[in-house]
């Protein structure tokens, strides 16, 4: 009998997504036809990415405008992309993963809709200009985070403790479309576990015709905030490392899940992978936001304990699938941390080798290390990238541990 014909799925695709070329492209085999659909200003700026995906996927150069009949004609099942960047373009081509709210993926969008519905406590105005800032500061009344209705990992974030804060926001940030003001969540320690850990964990959904499904709740490292180092007078911010599974007391786990599913559902959340990042508060689990896609590092945590390959359940879901989801393989415990400079300035002094990384318990790749002499900036301020994997949680965050000792010590990273 000939082979069932795979369907034909179009990804959105940019450089520095949640999953790379190599990624789709193993986890595509035997799930679907992956088509290509690039923006002209992302091909013209990458010609490299290009040339490699045009070898393995059958690419299309979408122009600015009238890109529609272009991909009508390509008989696609589905859209989805793992880029953050491009969710708005694949929900548009992509009507059935598109959520009966507009906009989901705006941050405003979230707080207003999810106040309504009385899932979180923050309050939220719009920012788009130097007199909306200094209203909604007055209004607000408290410590506020001035940061992008769209944007990821951080970016033109500024944590605003009083007015002279928000004078220097006014002196020297450029660009206000599209900013918003919110009250600031105010974290409790993580309540199992080493003292290093963060007051952020996140949940990974899949959100299918049948139903949803938590694939798992992640621990993180705490989130590196350097005040005033970011660009046009806005906050540099870095996050440091996930780890799988999460060590909460079970009841928390699921108290996560349990929230992270009514907040989906508001949004009318379907046909998609979804990340959505909690903070631990005194009363409870708070929303700092929901994303529309796989998360970074997260697919090859899974991948590293037996679970399942998140990018092909992307994949499935986007071509209209129900895919069957098996998480009980899933063994021991992983982790992927990449702590922040605690000092910017200045070039790297390290004597620290790849190899002596290597030679630590538990540690299965490093994919980045800063190099002495070079600039800060060229590892993004990250001293390191390690991925680590133990036969359970206590035996990883010991090797975490000394994994953060050394950088600490031997590279100047934050402990």
């Amino acid at each position: 009998m000939p082979e069932p014909t795979r369907p034909r799925l179009g990804v959105c695709h940019r450089p520095d997504g949640a999953a790379n070329l190599r990624e789709i492209y193993v986890a595509a085999q035997g799930v679907c036809e992956v088509v290509m659909l690039v923006r002209a200003a992302v091909a013209a700026a990458h010609p490299d990415v290009m040339r490699v995906a045009e070898r393995f996927f059958e690419c299309h150069v979408l122009p600015e405008r009238g890109y529609g009949e272009l991909v009508a004609s390509l008989g696609l099942r589905g859209v989805t992309t793992f880029h953050d960047d491009e969710l708005e373009l694949a929900d548009e081509l992509h009507a059935r993963a598109t959520t009966s709210v507009p906009r989901p993926w705006d941050k405003l969008v979230q707080r207003r809709l999810l106040k309504e519905h009385g899932l979180t406590s923050v309050e939220a105005v719009p920012v788009d200009e130097p007199e909306d800032l200094v209203k909604g500061f007055a209004e607000l009344g408290r410590p506020c985070v001035l940061k992008p209705r769209r944007a990821a990992g951080g970016q033109g974030v500024a944590f605003l403790d009083d007015e002279r804060d928000v004078r220097r926001q006014v002196a020297l940030r450029r660009g206000w479309a599209g900013l918003m003001l919110e009250t600031r969540i105010e974290p409790v320690p993580h309540p199992a576990g080493p003292a290093w850990l963060g007051s952020l964990v996140s949940v990974e959904t899949l959100s299918a015709p049948a139903g949803r499904v938590h694939l798992g709740v992640l621990d993180k490292l705490p989130v590196a905030v350097t005040r005033g180092a970011g660009p046009a007078g806005a906050d540099a911010v870095h996050v440091q490392g996930d780890i799988l599974p999460s060590c909460l007391p079970e009841e928390l786990r699921r108290a996560a899940e349990q929230y992270t599913g009514r907040i989906l559902g508001v949004l009318g959340v379907r046909s998609r992978l979804t990340h959505t990042e909690l903070l631990l508060t005194a009363a409870g689990f708070e929303l700092l936001e929901v994303n529309g896609r796989l998360a970074g590092h997260t697919a090859r945590l899974f991948r590293l304990l037996g679970g399942p390959d998140l990018v092909a359940l992307a994949l499935r879901v986007a071509a209209g699938q129900t895919p069957e989801v098996d998480l009980t393989a899933m063994r021991g415990a992983a982790a992927g941390v990449f702590p922040a400079f605690a000092d910017r300035a200045g070039p790297v002094r390290t004597s620290l080798r790849r190899r002596e990384l290597r030679a630590l318990p538990g540690v299965c790749a490093v994919d980045e290390l800063a190099e002495d002499g070079a600039p800060k900036s060229v590892t993004q301020f990250r001293t390191a990238n390690v991925t680590l994997r133990a036969p359970d949680r206590p035996a990883l965050d010991t090797a975490v541990a000394r994994v953060l000792d050394v950088l600490a010590r031997e590279t100047g990273g934050r402990r």
